[in-house]
């Protein structure tokens, strides 16, 4: 395994542990607190990292269902800190009491990515 992929591997899974922290506090207090969106800010960034890696390693973007997948993830990760950063610094009571929704979903969209990407890289390990 090139030390770029495993350097993207290393990321995407630090994001995962970064962002289901968040999300899955967050879901379970059932309002979106600062250091929820201090989590998703890591996420953020480590998947970033993970796929700047791997850009690296291929050297272009190959289109296919994965890699599509992967930036609508990472793009809905960048939306949602955003917008939690927002509701928090503007102090917004509803949508601190029903933000948890939106991050729901949004957990899985990405998760879907996380987990095409761990399938695929075992399929090329055997």
């Amino acid at each position: 395994m090139s030390r770029l992929i495993l350097l993207g591997v290393i990321f995407f899974t630090t994001a995962l542990v970064f962002y289901s922290i968040g999300i899955w506090s967050e879901h379970y207090v059932k309002k979106l607190k600062s250091w929820h969106v201090l989590m998703f800010f890591f996420g953020v960034i480590t998947d970033a990292l993970g796929t700047w890696y791997l850009y690296l390693h291929v050297g272009h973007l190959i289109f296919t269902a994965h890699t599509i997948s992967g930036f609508i993830g990472l793009f809905l990760m960048v939306f949602h800190f955003a917008w939690a950063l927002v509701v928090v610094i503007n102090n917004h009571t509803t949508l601190i009491n029903t933000f948890h929704r939106f991050s729901l979903f949004v957990w899985f969209i990405w998760m879907v990515s996380y987990l095409s990407g761990l399938y695929l890289g075992i399929q090329r390990l055997s």
